[in-house]
């Protein structure tokens, strides 16, 4: 998917964006912080609003306590 985002059109762009923020992993922001300086705003405000989906996730929580 990451490869051919740069080609993608605008929507499914977007979508992409959204799915990457959508997982809360840290490890995705490197795939979203291009797109914050894309030349469709659309697009520059879903890479922002999923980036901070990923800044604002907490880790979650052990299971138990052992």
């Amino acid at each position: 998917m990451t490869a051919g985002m740069p080609t993608m059109e605008r929507e499914l762009l977007e979508h992409a964006l959204y799915i990457l923020g959508a997982t809360h992993d840290p490890q995705a922001s490197p795939l979203i912080e291009p797109f914050l300086q894309h030349p469709d705003p659309e697009v520059r405000e879903e890479a922002r609003l999923a980036a901070a989906e990923i800044t604002a996730a907490k880790p979650e929580s052990p299971t138990h306590n052992s």
